[in-house]
């Protein structure tokens, strides 16, 4: 049964990874076009790329709280994060586009570093405090210019699937816009794909949209309290 496992994860990989080089062709293609990443990212994420994988690897998503999501106005959303399938869960059941704010080290992976930069996504380069807080500022302007902006302030995934501290970042954009948060909870991809392992099993992932943190309400807080502050909220949305 170890061996069969084995080689239907190895398939799923091939799958997955040559599938998401195909979606990021189409969506430079459809960039070509249109000249809107905005709706360019949101198609390609909800009706090209997330059905394939969900439908190679028996993963489904659950949305609750969608309501609370306002597709006119523009926002930082953040969310946890302990599985690469966080991104799947987003992509299948936000109905924006999000851009995402990542790490440098994803623009040098083949055909989806081009694609994400041609989108419109924004890199952080973790090692140069200068060239992040520059970063911070360019998303700030995206939010002010009517994109959403999504980031995972742990800043790297959860080794044991518990809630890290959050990182400045995200709340300096906050701050700086000043613009409002919006928070998740994503339960059900450490059981799919934990950090660290290869083995993708089927399952249930559950996206909880929680209250807006509106700008009014922090602008007397420290970038630290803020950061405290949202992660009482996305904690209380996994713990649902």
């Amino acid at each position: 049964m170890k061996i069969l496992w084995a080689i239907i994860n190895i398939i799923q990989a091939i799958i997955i990874c040559v599938w998401t080089l195909v979606c990021a062709i189409i969506g430079i293609i459809l960039m070509l076009f249109t000249w809107n990443g905005k709706w360019v990212h949101l198609v390609d994420g909800i009706f090209f790329w997330s059905p394939i994988i969900r439908a190679v690897t028996g993963v489904r998503v659950k949305l609750i709280g969608g309501e609370k999501i306002d597709k006119k106005g523009s926002y930082i959303y953040i969310a946890n994060h302990v599985s690469h399938f966080d991104t799947v869960a987003l992509a299948s059941v936000m109905p924006i586009g999000l851009f995402f704010i990542a790490k440098k080290e994803l623009s040098r992976v083949p055909g989806l570093g081009i694609y994400m930069r041609f989108i419109g996504h924004i890199f952080v380069d973790r090692k140069n405090k200068d060239l992040a807080m520059q970063s911070m500022k360019a998303a700030a302007e995206k939010i002010k210019a009517g994109k959403n902006v999504i980031s995972f302030p742990e800043g790297t995934r959860s080794k044991d699937g518990k809630l890290q501290q959050f990182k400045r970042g995200a709340f300096i954009i906050a701050k700086e816009g000043p613009v409002d948060i919006v928070p998740i909870g994503i339960s059900g991809t450490r059981k799919i794909l934990p950090s660290g392992a290869y083995g993708i099993r089927p399952g249930v992932i559950t996206v909880r949209i929680g209250d807006v943190i509106r700008k009014e309400d922090f602008k007397d807080m420290s970038v630290e309290q803020l950061a405290e502050y949202a992660r009482e909220k996305v904690k209380a949305l996994i713990d649902q």
